[in-house]
């Protein structure tokens, strides 16, 4: 047998590749890790196998990070994240207001993928605040026209919740400012108004506003929702387009602090002025809070010399994970101002303070008037007649003719009896009143020698197209 003897140089060059080849390996997995936790655009993501929480929602989540989400693109100005790197699927202009979302779509690069996430343990940023409707336009009375179009149940006015959330195990500086030179890695949350007038969030479900309102940088909550992109980046957006709109879904992390949630059904009011309504307040224990809370409502200082707003009880008792509720009172005067107005819930345990804001809207009734006779009883002799003042006062710019009438009946048994009712006469018959304005006519109620002597009812009706009162004038006829 020969043996060929291998060079120095043949070694050398052997060793050579397999270090080289060991070193590409070594560089291949790491790019792969990097590349698992910073999804890059053109990456294919498999549609998630998490279940909704929200009933409303048939998409499965798919588990991500905030990070992951927004992906590795900053801008080298703000340090926001750019669309240019967001792997998931990305809802349009249209989409984010629908009641339907759909479960894939295609993000700035083309590539179709997911659009519904699950994110778990991360909190509003430190100087971020959950607000509704407050900045943009977020308020509206009727549905968008993805969804329709129509009037929100009763008319009422929803307003979009949302705030800036980040997770500080990969980020803890503030999304809210310039000062920090670091990549933003934070999200806008928000709850589309349409859901809440559609009953997919609100009071009572896994997406309450009202309860998101009150929540603090230092409680942890999971979310799931529908990935959405709003250029520019802006200190509204923690410097970060990012969304998940509309926020189908939250709950409070495990091992949160204990803490307070307050919810309001309805979380809007819409009163006319002179009116009354009612909201019930629930106050929830989170992360294991066991004590009193002590609960105080306030009214908008443009409001809080015409308007009233007070809780029954204002002292409630909770146990760990338990809730209770308490009833707020709202009731506003005739000289209440009309227009848009906040009305605030305080609940206070130890240093524990939350802060539930309401939305109050005030409105005009329809123009109307109000119609009085004076006297309201009178004494006739039989065959003589008397006199009564009728008025009628324009409400809330009520302009318009009103005409008068006036029916006579028997009161009592004996004037049953007469072959002759009194009758009733107006001078004048219609009174044209100006807006907030005051008119008088005089009524005649006269009687015959043929009227039996007994008790009669006047009724007095003025109309004026849709709009009608009544009063009524008690006489008697008496043979003197």
């Amino acid at each position: 047998m020969v043996k060929t003897l291998k060079t120095a140089t043949q070694i050398n060059q052997k060793r050579t590749k397999a270090l080289l080849l060991t070193m590409l390996s070594a560089v291949l997995a790491v790019s792969i890790g990097l590349f698992a936790a910073h999804s890059v655009s053109g990456t294919t993501i498999a549609p998630g196998d998490l279940q909704s929480w929200n009933p409303n929602v048939s998409c499965h989540a798919t588990l991500a990070t905030v990070h992951q989400v927004i992906g590795n693109h900053f801008n080298s100005s703000t340090q926001g994240a750019l669309e240019s790197g967001g792997p998931f699927g990305v809802l349009n202009g249209t989409d984010e207001s629908s009641l339907h979302p759909p479960c894939m779509a295609p993000n700035v690069n083309g590539t179709i993928n997911p659009t519904f996430v699950e994110i778990h343990g991360i909190s509003l940023t430190g100087s971020s605040t959950v607000d509704d409707g407050a900045i943009g336009g977020k308020c509206g009375t009727k549905y968008t026209p993805t969804n329709g179009g129509g009037p929100y149940p009763g008319g009422q006015t929803f307003c979009n919740a949302y705030g800036v959330f980040q997770d500080t195990s990969a980020y803890t500086g503030n999304c809210e400012t310039l000062q920090d030179p670091n990549p933003k890695i934070c999200i806008r949350l928000e709850i589309d108004r349409d859901w809440m007038a559609s009953g997919y969030c609100g009071a009572g479900t896994v997406c309450n506003n009202s309860t998101l309102d009150a929540l603090n940088p230092t409680q942890k909550i999971d979310v799931q929702g529908f990935v959405t992109w709003h250029p520019p980046s802006s200190s509204g957006h923690g410097y970060s387009s990012w969304e998940l709109h509309p926020l189908s879904a939250w709950r409070i992390s495990n091992g949160s602090t204990p803490d307070l949630s307050i919810a309001a059904s309805p979380s809007s009011l819409s009163l006319q002025q002179g009116s009354s309504s009612t909201s019930l307040v629930t106050i929830q224990s989170t992360g294991g809070f066991s004590g009193t809370v002590t609960l105080a409502a306030g009214t908008s200082p443009a409001i809080a010399n015409t308007t009233t707003a007070s809780l029954n009880p204002t002292t409630v008792i909770l146990t760990q994970g338990s809730s209770a509720t308490s009833t707020m009172t709202v009731q506003t005067s005739p000289s209440t101002p009309t227009g848009s107005y906040n009305l605030n819930i305080k609940a206070t345990s130890g240093n524990i303070v939350r802060i539930l804001t309401i939305h109050l809207v005030v409105t005009a009734p329809p123009p109307d008037f109000t119609l009085s006779a004076n006297p309201t009883s009178m004494t006739v002799p039989i065959g003589s007649s008397g006199m009564a003042t009728i008025t009628l006062h324009s409400l809330y710019n009520f302009v318009g003719t009103v005409n008068l009438a006036a029916s006579v009946a028997p009161a009592d048994t004996t004037a049953s009896l007469s072959l002759v009712d009194p009758t009733a006469s107006f001078n004048p018959a219609s009174v044209d009143l100006t807006s907030n304005g005051t008119g008088t006519s005089t009524m005649s109620v006269s009687s015959s020698l043929l009227t039996t002597p007994g008790t009669y009812t006047v009724t007095i009706t003025a109309n004026s197209g849709t709009i009608s009162h009544s009063t009524t004038v008690t006489v008697t006829i008496s043979l003197l």
